[in-house]
């Protein structure tokens, strides 16, 4: 008996079971990024200067790298920053398959067509149910001794998303503030003088005891040095109190919603420095006395390490190498944490700004979570291997991405 054979119907079947397996892989697999844009603004708009405008060529690369970018790295979630220009980011987002897009705030209109403060945004290739903005609690901005106008420096965008198989998850796109020093002395205190005119081999080693120190005015070195340490200082103090601030509002959030949760964007500054200690804070890390003086003392360690894991936040990155590369050709996961990508460069120098932090669900060690990291890429191609036609108008910052996976 002779059968007849259609070729190009298997060939169509393999392409349908093909594209099937896809879409499993991608119902099944979410991957979230996190991207500081470099002042996303729609020419004829400026950028904190009259000249910062890009020209229709300019700002049509810039749109493109990212359009690419979006193609090629397929991302389910997306946490932006220092966007200026919502509805082109919105048309851009939508094109590559995220429908759902997110902004709580809009940027400070200076004069004219110049523009400070860009903002946070959020796109989805699934459903956004619900869109908030965090704002801090004045009674603890009280406690901390924090002026009552205390507010973040850029408004934090919280998004519930219904993620297929998992369900509603909060994420949360942040842009803490810089480190640039964010103080200045009062102009009267300064007095421009040629540097080369001073001679300070004839003045004494003390200030004139007689004069208070803040009536003196200032030399334009030490001026300069006065604004840099004080600036830096109260830089660091915002960026902690706005992260401390951050993670009491996601603990009421999750307390009452049970969401898991996802924070990410541009956190200025190492999760290993003290400022930002209160979003990653351990269990481990709190005092016995404070831990009975909560009422928590009769519970057993592992109870107690069960209770705070609920609400802990962990680096992607870390649950990424505990998970995946404890068995690596390495031996440790000490060097993967010494060799961790930077996602943004001063000069020569590479720091690891750009963060993406998980809770308890999405730790492989938690007896009840529901995905693990099986992939975390730090995409610094542009970065590290420019191309001037490709990368000249793209970021200053390597986009970040985790894959998760749901656990069988």
């Amino acid at each position: 008996m002779a059968y007849n054979i259609d070729v190009d119907g298997l060939d169509s079947m393999a392409a349908a079971v093909e594209h099937n397996d896809i879409e499993q892989m991608r119902v099944a697999n979410i991957k979230i990024a996190s991207i500081n844009l470099f002042n996303f603004i729609e020419p004829p708009l400026a950028y904190y200067d009259f000249e910062n405008i890009y020209s229709h060529g300019q700002w049509q690369k810039k749109c493109q790298w990212l359009s690419e970018f979006l193609a090629h790295r397929q991302p389910d979630i997306v946490g932006f920053q220092e966007v200026f220009s919502p509805e082109p980011l919105k048309r851009i987002a939508s094109e590559q398959g995220l429908g759902y897009f997110a902004v709580v705030d809009e940027p400070t209109l200076i004069s004219d067509y110049i523009y400070r403060s860009p903002v946070v945004a959020l796109a989805s290739r699934y459903p956004i149910v619900e869109i908030s903005s965090v704002e801090p609690d004045a009674r603890l901005v009280a406690a901390m001794g924090l002026s009552s106008e205390f507010a973040f420096s850029r408004k934090v965008l919280r998004a519930t998303v219904e993620v297929p198989h998992i369900g509603k998850c909060d994420y949360y796109v942040v842009h803490f503030k810089s480190k640039r020093a964010g103080l200045a002395l009062e102009p009267k205190l300064f007095e421009h003088q040629p540097l080369e005119s001073k001679r300070f081999e004839n003045q004494p080693l003390g200030f004139d005891n007689s004069a208070p120190a803040a009536s003196m005015k200032l030399h334009s070195e030490t001026q300069l040095l006065t604004d840099q340490a004080l600036g830096r200082w109260a830089s660091t103090m915002q960026r902690g109190a706005e992260a401390a601030l951050l993670f009491n509002g996601i603990l009421v959030r999750r307390q009452a919603s049970k969401h898991p949760v996802i924070v990410m964007g541009d956190f200025n500054d190492s999760l290993t420095m003290g400022a930002l200690d209160a979003l990653t804070i351990q269990g481990e890390s709190i005092h016995s006395n404070d831990i009975k003086a909560a009422g928590l003392g009769h519970l057993s360690d592992a109870a107690l390490a069960a209770v705070f894991a609920q609400y802990q936040l962990k680096d992607a990155y870390e649950l990424f190498i505990e998970a995946n590369l404890r068995d690596s050709l390495t031996g440790n996961t000490a060097f993967h944490r010494e060799h961790r990508a930077a996602t943004h460069y001063y000069g020569p120098k590479g720091s690891v700004l750009d963060y993406i932090l998980l809770s308890s669900e999405f730790d492989a060690s938690h007896g009840r979570s529901l995905a693990q990291v099986v992939d975390y890429q730090t995409c610094d191609r542009h970065l590290v291997r420019p191309e001037y036609e490709r990368d000249a108008y793209s970021t200053d910052h390597a986009p970040v991405i985790v894959e998760l996976a749901l656990r069988s």
